[in-house]
């Protein structure tokens, strides 16, 4: 344990920090604030009792946001309450606000709750932690999910405070889970972490074209992407349809998982849409020279995009289709597959070796060599291998397919999209479908420790297990909404997320008297403009 310093701007501050190792790197494990040296000699003076701090930026502004939004009346109305301490429109609005801070359990969070600012602006303390999962069962019923509810209401408050979306971006991802006997949703699936050892659950975002999530879909981990989208479609157009904005009008953006020859009409008939084809559809495309690809925009990244158009027949309509090409992309997928190949080859090799050397012990077999060969020869690139075994003789053969990689090498840094809208630039459809990276974003979130994870997941009743993915998503949704709110203050999303965690509410007892006097430490001009965009004021009233 030792006493740090650390500046902010020209003030120096100190800490109490305690260091320790983490997966063998030196690490700080824990750290008491202590304030400048003038506040630290007021203490030992005895002029004002210095009394610890609390986080205050951060859980005021999503308490700010969660009641621009109404979520108290939202939730109170739909959700019918039980006789705690803490309601349950609490519960959730609680859970949201620590989930922004660390992944905790149920114990944990109360421990994160007695620490915050909102037990001195609600008065209450938990009952018990049982009450969590008791409010969760009231949430998802087996009859009923007020969690869509809720999620519609929250929507409604986006239109009326302006998110007037004319885009739909739907992506789903999944995440594995330790659950070994659940009930429906954990299951094994095509695990985008590759865990295909674990159980998965899978998780569908639909987000605006402003970045705020509107709608999710939890599902398990079995179920396909092309059996779920119709599903997604529809709930979307009665939503929309429903608030009295114009479905008509909104453009769906989706994935080649979606895709099939009865998908396709269906969100025709719903929305305009951008979606892209697999590889092995239309690929006499790949075989367009880059001469004829014109510059369409430079993206986020500082790469440019280029797009050749023209208008092919796809699932026995007549759609306009767009090749997108970036040269950044290609040079990584092409760095990328090289270094695979290289990998898999030095396997093959060593397993030719290992078969048409040995001379005694049990004999190989197809099906034992073609278990080895899974483990270590990934799906995209099985079609670029051959192998073959002579159980007879016990001799192994491989070889690399060099005309199914240079077929591949064509792919590089493309993508094919199709659309319905065949008035739009090819730039437009090219840059809308590109803004599907943002659903992208918010899955790291999502998976990202140091912001709005999803794991680890501490449930195993699928109803409490969509409880939970529900209120990381509301966290997202109160996140995405906030930074949207303080877009003309110009600053980046990493510089609002940290000036908010370290904006600190101060307690000062004076000397000779029982009453506390609260005050924000010393902030920096990035915090003062956020707190006043944010009328973060009224939460220094309790």
């Amino acid at each position: 344990m030792h006493i740090q310093s650390f500046k902010k701007g020209k003030q120096v501050y100190y800490r109490l920090v305690v260091s320790g190792r983490v997966n063998g790197q030196p690490r700080m494990i824990w750290q008491k604030y202590l304030g400048t040296a003038e506040k630290i000699k007021e203490f030992y003076e005895g002029k004002d009792t210095l009394l610890p701090s609390k986080v205050f930026g951060s859980v005021a502004a999503m308490l700010s946001i969660a009641e621009e939004l109404q979520l108290q009346e939202t939730i109170s109305t739909t959700v019918p309450d039980m006789n705690y301490k803490l309601k349950i429109w609490q519960h959730i609005i609680m859970q949201s606000i620590c989930r922004f801070h660390e992944p905790a359990s149920k114990n944990k969070s109360i421990e994160w709750y007695d620490g915050s600012i909102l037990p001195l602006l609600w008065g209450k303390k938990f009952s018990s932690p049982q009450t969590i999962l008791n409010q969760f069962d009231k949430i998802v019923t087996a009859t009923e999910d007020h969690t869509l509810q809720i999620e519609e209401d929250i929507c409604k408050t986006f239109l009326k405070n302006g998110i007037k979306p004319s885009v739909l971006i739907w992506d789903p991802t999944n995440f594995f889970t330790y659950i070994e006997k659940g009930e429906e949703l954990p299951k094994k699936g095509s695990s985008k972490e590759k865990r295909f050892d674990k159980n998965i659950i899978n998780l569908g975002l639909v987000v605006s074209d402003e970045n705020i999530p509107l709608m999710h879909m939890t599902y398990a981990g079995n179920e396909r992407e092309t059996e779920v989208v119709t599903k997604v479609v529809n709930t979307l157009f009665e939503r929309f349809k429903k608030l009295g904005h114009d479905a008509d009008e909104l453009v769906f953006v989706f994935d080649r998982g979606n895709n099939s020859k009865e998908n396709i009409p269906y969100i025709g008939d719903k929305f305009h849409f951008i979606g892209a084809l697999k590889k092995n559809q239309l690929k006499h495309l790949f075989d367009v020279k880059l001469e004829e690809f014109e510059d369409l925009y430079v993206n986020k990244k500082e790469n440019q995009i280029k797009g050749y158009r023209t208008s092919e027949e796809v699932y026995g309509e007549s759609y306009t289709v767009v090749v997108t090409y970036n040269e950044a992309t290609a040079k990584k997928q092409k760095a990328k597959t090289e270094e695979s190949v290289e990998k898999t080859k030095k396997k093959f090799s060593k397993m030719e070796q290992t078969i048409n050397n040995k001379k005694r012990g049990k004999k190989s077999t197809t099906k034992g060599v073609a278990r080895q060969v899974n483990d270590f020869l990934h799906k995209q690139y099985q079609s670029l291998f051959s192998w073959d075994l002579d159980e007879k003789n016990q001799k192994f053969s491989w070889a690399l397919n060099e005309n199914i990689l240079q077929e591949r090498e064509k792919t590089y840094g493309k993508n094919i999209l199709f659309t319905d809208l065949k008035e739009w630039t090819t730039k437009d459809i090219a840059k809308t479908y590109n803004s599907k990276t943002i659903v992208e974003d918010d899955f790291k979130a999502l998976k990202n420790k140091l912001l709005i994870p999803v794991k680890p997941i501490f449930h195993r009743k699928d109803s409490r297990l969509k409880v939970h993915i529900f209120i990381c998503v509301l966290s997202m949704m109160l996140y995405r909404y906030m930074l949207w709110k303080l877009k003309d203050l110009k600053m980046s999303e990493q510089t609002i997320v940290k000036e908010l965690r370290n904006m600190r509410l101060g307690f000062l007892k004076q000397k000779d008297s029982n009453a506390i006097n609260k005050v924000l430490e010393n902030m920096t001009p990035e915090q003062i403009k956020i707190y006043n965009a944010l009328e973060l004021e009224k939460y220094l009233l309790i």
